[in-house]
């Protein structure tokens, strides 16, 4: 079957056990084009289990896409499902987007926005963690200690929102001068 027919099918199906076989017979023809499968994952059949399962199936199938396979899904179930609820699956996803790509800012700010401060049903200090452990690894951690002095900041503890924004700032300064 062509890309077009699996497309077609990611779509507009609305039975899961043929999007599950056409799914399935993707993978197994090896089509690695992530576009085709983005269909796939904004079906509204698909519930979060399911689509979790097609984004860690298909991530470990085809490394190469992997880390834009775990970006997307995070935002997918991030903006069709209930953010507070699936919290811990999107910052796993993130997690593995970061795992793969160490030095990309990206899956640090995507997790720090995906937190929800009206609620704080979820502890603050994973989204925390999460930013401090990336400020070592990343090209620019100025954005992280921007991010970190902004999540602070809501959190509203003023002393670390200052301090992370110091930070941020004696960083950027290092750079510029450097590049000079």
């Amino acid at each position: 079957m062509d890309k077009y027919k699996y497309e077609y099918i990611f779509k507009n199906s609305k039975n899961t056990d043929e999007l599950f076989d056409a799914f399935d017979n993707a993978i197994n023809e090896g089509i690695d084009d992530l576009e085709v499968y983005k269909l796939l994952f904004w079906n509204p059949v698909l519930d979060i289990d399911m689509l979790s399962m097609f984004i860690k199936k298909l991530a470990s199938t085809f490394p190469k896409i992997a880390y834009d396979v775990y970006m997307w899904g995070a935002k997918v179930i991030e903006l069709s499902f209930d953010n507070v609820e699936n919290f811990e699956i999107i910052l796993n996803f993130y997690k593995k987007a970061a795992e793969l790509k160490p030095h990309e800012n990206e899956p640090y700010i995507k997790a720090a926005d995906s937190y929800n401060f009206d609620l704080k049903i979820h502890p603050p200090s994973t989204i925390i963690n999460f930013l401090k452990k990336g400020t070592t690894k990343v090209k620019d951690p100025s954005t992280l200690y921007f991010k970190l002095s902004e999540f602070f900041g809501k959190l509203g503890n003023m002393e670390l929102k200052n301090h992370y924004l110091a930070e941020g700032e004696k960083y950027l300064k290092r750079k510029y001068r450097s590049d000079f």
